[in-house]
């Protein structure tokens, strides 16, 4: 098995970056090549391990990681945040994974919410909506208002599943070619990317792709800052607003789905809007004495604009490659 590793960056990661690279170049199976894609303007990491290479590039989580990657000439690309480490087996450990099951893309469970304690698994379903599910062979699924279920118990090292984390992934580079990821790039509109890995694991997974989660990689995150950034004042409006878009895109409106399935769409995503509003409400109004009612009204009216805004209709559906 021959890989590539595609690393985005802004080259701020400083020492987890340097783990990073450190932990690439002592995988039992190495990579061909090592890229870092950084956009133009940003100053070069001075960390290094002596054998990457950079390229340039425009900014944006999900720009940088969709871009032709002309650059790379192996069958499988190893997708990377500057702010992961692996074990030394790790790349084995997804490409066996791979394999076994059939798959087109494996990603490691970065983010073990199975593990969290019950208070933690409560907090999860009423901050994030993201709730447990019984084994059922299936690592992560999506529901219709694009929140997600999650394997309270999994029973194997490695399930199918129509989601993932982000930070890395291994993806044949055909299959990642076909889903035409750069088409997401909307979502830089919003300087905010809520939702870009669902849409980067379910769109391969609608197209029929092999997609998986292991449970065991030993690959883990080192978080770089990601969670301590500061958020943009209007944070709330911008995540309503892509919590409306994201569900419209990849379950309303895709082509196959009848008026029943519409209607069903529809009444999840309320159930879901307003469970939201009163918990970010009360929590805002308690923790930082904000008053964000109305913020929550005015993240759904931008998102209704998006979808019927001329830059949206030149995006081509989210199942528009399907069957191709």
């Amino acid at each position: 098995m021959e890989y590539s590793v595609a690393i985005r960056t802004l080259g701020s990661a400083g020492e987890k970056y340097q783990m990073l690279l450190d932990s690439l170049n002592r995988q039992t199976i190495r990579p061909r090549k090592i890229l870092v894609y950084i956009p133009f303007g940003y100053e070069l990491p001075k960390e290094t391990i002596g054998w990457e290479e950079y390229v340039r590039c425009p900014k944006g989580m999900i720009t940088q990681r969709s871009l032709p990657f002309d650059e790379i000439d192996t069958d499988y690309i190893l997708f990377c945040d500057d702010d992961i480490s692996l074990e030394s087996t790790s790349v084995q450990r997804l490409y066996d994974g791979l394999i076994a099951n059939n798959g087109d893309c494996i990603s490691p469970n970065t983010f073990p919410v199975e593990k969290l304690s019950t208070l933690g698994k409560i907090k999860k379903a009423i901050a994030g909506y993201a709730f447990p599910r019984k084994d059922d062979g299936w690592a992560f699924k999506i529901m219709r208002n694009a929140s997600y279920t999650y394997n309270i118990k999994p029973s194997h090292d490695v399930l199918p599943t129509e989601s993932a984390a982000g930070p890395c992934a291994l993806v044949r580079k055909e299959a990642f070619l076909s889903i035409h990821f750069d088409d997401e790039r909307w979502m830089e509109d919003f300087r905010f990317p809520l939702g870009e890995d669902l849409l980067f694991y379910y769109k391969l997974h609608i197209m029929g792709y092999h997609v998986l989660v292991h449970y065991n990689s030993g690959i883990c995150h080192l978080d770089a800052g990601t969670s301590s950034k500061k958020l943009p004042s209007d944070w709330i409006r911008r995540n309503v607003a892509l919590s409306f878009v994201v569900p419209y895109r990849i379950k309303y409106k895709r082509r196959n789905t009848n008026f029943e399935e519409k209607i069903a769409c529809f009444f999840s995503f309320i159930t879901r809007f307003l469970e939201q509003w009163c918990f970010v409400f009360f929590k805002e109004l308690i923790t930082k004495h904000n008053f964000v009612l109305f913020d929550f009204p005015i993240g759904l009216i931008n998102g209704y604009k998006y979808v019927h805004s001329e830059r949206y209709k030149d995006v081509p559906n989210f199942d528009a490659y399907v069957n191709e």
